[in-house]
């Protein structure tokens, strides 16, 4: 299953040039990869637990406080997508039943998109 997971993400690396990170939880926050791409546009898997376990976190905490606010307004509404946009990249955490993505982009990269996308592609594999 990694190795398919894997493959998704190398191909969604190829076919966003703006993607600098992607970090994958399962649905309670926990770490399953995180894969980044550096300046010469190398993809490689990010195995330093403080790293991943950091990115997992931020989803994670995200997650739940986009939970939190919602059901102040709600109790039937669910979090499926977050999006900042900052100064220097654009940060997306997309959330179904599966799993958490986490897409971190330069600016104006369309990290929503990607993140739903990617998240909809890991949805058919798992």
């Amino acid at each position: 299953m990694k190795n398919t997971i894997q493959k998704v993400i190398e191909e969604t690396f190829e076919q966003n040039a703006q993607i600098m990170m992607i970090s994958l939880s399962d649905e309670t926050g926990l770490p399953i990869s995180t894969y980044s791409k550096d300046e010469d546009g190398k993809i490689s898997e990010i195995n330093d637990y403080g790293i991943t376990n950091r990115y997992a976190a931020l989803a994670g905490a995200s997650t739940t406080l986009g939970e939190r606010t919602l059901s102040t307004i709600s109790q039937q509404e669910r979090v499926r997508l977050i999006h900042v946009q900052g100064k220097d990249r654009d940060v997306a955490i997309s959330v179904s039943p599966q799993m958490i993505c986490l897409v971190v982009t330069y600016p104006s990269g369309s990290s929503n998109l990607i993140a739903e996308k990617l998240s909809s592609q890991l949805k058919s594999v798992l």
